[in-house]
């Protein structure tokens, strides 16, 4: 149907109300079976009533003053007046109330019927059937005031008898009208009538009811003056019909103009809380978002959770590609992350590559686990960028509403830590840990105490053995930087270092550790013992220009030879500024000590650079290590990194190594050196000058073909150590 509702063409309500996407065709035609049905049977038993009474000859059918409201009636809707909603509203309506009033009800349906004009029906745009309801369902409904009117009163009754009848007629025609039209819409597109009635009349009621209800006094003046004039009572509809279509114009462009500012001022506001190259809410639609999510779990005493999301090595993509690939990647995490995500989460974009989500309504914190690693999961598929396969992967910070904070900023502040220990681990995601945390206060006041630390003597070193696996005999020490606390004991250093690598306090630290290590290799040189010295640099280390000239300075100043100080460092340091670190590296190999890639196999493993590098070891990480005599994959990596650095010509270092079968299979497949608790834990100076000086005459006497069990050690993570 066209949506004509009575004097209401209402096009848009009619495409808003549209059979649903996924109907089968058999449902289709079932649906447009039982509209033609309701079609009919509004308008066949109208007709034939209508019929009926002129058959047998009711008065006034023979009225030719009847063509005349035919007529106008017609012509007044072939005018329609644009009001808001996509609603046409007709002026007619008066007109088809005065002939209620005026006729008798099968008289004033047939007029309504003939008169009721719709501009699809002239331009042949709706099937027969359905012009036809067009007119029927509103011929019902004048039918219905004229039943009403003639029951109650005439058009000479009392005015104050005649005023209250017209306005019961009026409600009681409109909502048969309203009702017939919800209906048809309710048969095609299967919505409950009441919200087809509740969406007709949003926004309607100010501009159209109120007038609706004054044209219908108007129709009574209308129809009086037609029984007092005549014909010439049309003269009286003209005047007051041009200043109501004048009203209803201004009206419309009234509602317009304040249409359009409130879409302006909407996509300014839309604008100020998203991104502009992403479309995803921006901080500020994330902070409100996560600000109502805490207000409403406080108010539950529920649980959220919050993560922050950094994109790994994005800066290659822009470094290497342009912005333009770097934008389009961008621009294609929302859809691929919306799909992980629940209807009530939200996903923004804070700046760069950086982006937050908020997790409402959380049951348990599985949840959060599960979702983050959904996230990695769908990053983890290549996205398509102009053609290119990008391979992109992300480290993501979790932390929990009430659990780890109870305020907005700390939260933030939280997740952005776990999210940087997600990225230092490789792990993928993380948990927020207090551990993590280089900004809680214990730790900014360990921090505080680094520099009075190194002038005391706090900072000590502790060696851990490295033998040689063709005879046993000692290759070297790892040495381990521990402090000794005043009041905290000894403290590790996964505790300290990577707070002292974010300061100015790197520096003087590594230079305190370089003597000290230098200063025990001139020790044990004067006691006859020859052993090389293993330290490990930071990545930032390699950034300092000026470290080779102080290392060569400290090995004149203690009488060693460039080849018995060993720099080991990790793969991590090629991804800060890899051509200022390889500088920095090839003027170390010039001073003459040798370098050595510690954790080899889980880092930025790139063989062009390995072959590129004055490397002379590699050090096997433990992890593979630890479990290569028990499982078969571990065992595989170890061997085909021993294969690799033979055949680089570089020496090969197993480190991990708590089992007498891990020391024969390494033995077996080729490696140089072992290095762990099997063979001895890391302990200070005093303690490991008597274990290599018992090893080296154990050697000597060929009796250490296999090294003696050292006391058990307890496990724990690799420590970071300078």
């Amino acid at each position: 149907m066209s949506g004509d509702d009575r004097r209401v063409v209402a096009p848009e309500i009619e495409r808003r109300h549209s059979p649903p996407a996924d109907e089968t065709p058999e449902e289709r035609r079932e649906r447009t079976l039982a509209v033609k049905l309701y079609e009919m049977i509004v308008v066949l038993p109208l007709l034939a009533w209508i019929t009926t009474e002129w058959v047998r000859g009711a008065s006034g059918f023979t009225d030719p003053m009847l063509l005349l409201w035919i007529v106008s009636i017609a012509t007044v809707d072939l005018l329609p007046v644009p009001t808001g909603m996509g609603l046409r509203f007709s002026l007619s309506f008066p007109l088809q109330l005065a002939i209620a009033m005026i006729y008798a009800p099968p008289i004033a349906g047939a007029v309504a019927f003939l008169g009721t004009s719709d501009p699809r029906e002239l331009r042949r745009e709706i099937p027969i059937l359905k012009a036809l309801f067009i007119r029927g369902q509103i011929a019902v409904s004048v039918v219905g005031e004229a039943f009403l009117f003639h029951h109650f009163t005439s058009i000479g009754g009392h005015w104050f008898v005649v005023g209250p009848v017209v306005v019961l007629a009026t409600i009681v025609g409109y909502a048969i009208n309203a009702y017939l039209v919800a209906y048809y819409f309710h048969l095609e597109s299967g919505e409950k009538v009441f919200k087809i009635l509740k969406e007709m009349h949003v926004g309607v009621f100010g501009e159209f009811l109120l007038s609706y209800m004054g044209l219908a006094m108007f129709s009574v003046l209308v129809a009086t003056s037609f029984v007092s004039i005549g014909v010439t009572s049309i003269i009286v509809f003209i005047a007051p019909l041009l200043f109501a279509r004048q009203m209803f114009h201004r009206t419309h462009s009234l509602q317009v103009a304040t249409e359009e500012l409130a879409e302006r001022e909407a996509e300014k506001e839309y604008q100020s809380l998203h991104d502009s190259l992403t479309d995803l809410p921006n901080r500020t639609l994330f902070m409100r978002a996560l600000e109502a999510a805490i207000s409403d779990a406080s108010a539950r005493g529920g649980k959220i959770a919050v993560m922050i999301m950094d994109l790994d090595r994005f800066k290659e993509v822009n470094d290497t590609l342009g912005h333009h690939y770097g934008d389009v990647l961008l621009q294609q995490i929302g859809p691929r992350l919306h799909e992980v995500l629940r209807d009530d989460d939200l996903l923004a974009r804070l700046g760069g590559d950086e982006f937050g989500v908020v997790l409402p309504h959380l049951p348990d914190d599985q949840i959060a686990v599960r979702i983050a690693e959904r996230l990695i999961e769908e990053l983890e598929k290549p996205l398509s960028v102009e053609g290119l396969a990008l391979d992109v992967s992300a480290s993501i910070g979790i932390a929990l509403y009430p659990q780890h904070s109870t305020d907005v900023e700390t939260l933030l502040r939280r997740a952005d830590v776990a999210m940087y220990a997600a990225k230092e681990s490789g792990s993928g995601y993380e948990i927020y840990n207090p551990s993590f945390d280089q900004y809680n206060p214990s730790r900014l006041t360990l921090i505080a105490q680094v520099r009075p630390a190194i002038e005391n003597d706090e900072f000590v070193l502790y060696y851990q053995p490295k033998l040689r696996l063709e005879d046993g005999s000692v290759a070297g020490v790892e040495a381990l930087v521990r402090w000794q606390h005043p009041e905290r004991g000894l403290v590790f250093p996964d505790d300290f270092i990577p707070l002292v690598e974010q300061t100015v306090l790197l520096r003087p630290l590594t230079q305190h550790l370089l003597q000290e290590a230098l200063r025990q290799w001139h020790g044990w040189k004067h006691a006859g013992l020859d052993v090389k010295i293993s330290v490990n640099l930071s990545a930032r280390n390699l950034l300092d220009i000026q470290l080779p000239e102080q290392v060569a300075h400290a090995l004149s100043k203690w009488g060693a030879p460039p080849e018995a100080l060993i720099f080991e460092l990790t793969e991590s340091f090629l991804m800060s500024d890899p051509a200022r670190s390889i500088g920095v590296l090839d003027d170390l190999a010039g001073v003459g000590v040798e370098l050595s890639i510690d954790d080899f196999g889980t880092g930025y493993s790139s063989l062009s650079y390995l072959r590129r590098l004055p490397i002379r070891e590699i050090k096997i990480d433990k992890s593979f290590v630890m479990r290569m005599d028990t499982d078969p994959s571990d065992a595989m990596i170890v061997r085909a990194t021993v294969d690799l650095g033979r055949n680089l010509g570089l020496r090969v270092v197993a480190e991990g190594v708590e089992s007498e079968r891990t020391w024969e299979m390494l033995k077996t497949l080729g490696c140089d050196v072992a290095q762990g608790y099997w063979m001895s834990k890391a302990v200070p100076a005093s303690e490991v000058t008597g274990w290599i000086r018992q090893r080296n005459e154990d050697v000597g006497r060929g009796k250490a073909e296999i090294p003696p069990q050292s006391e058990a050690a307890p496990k724990r993570p690799r420590l970071t150590a300078i």
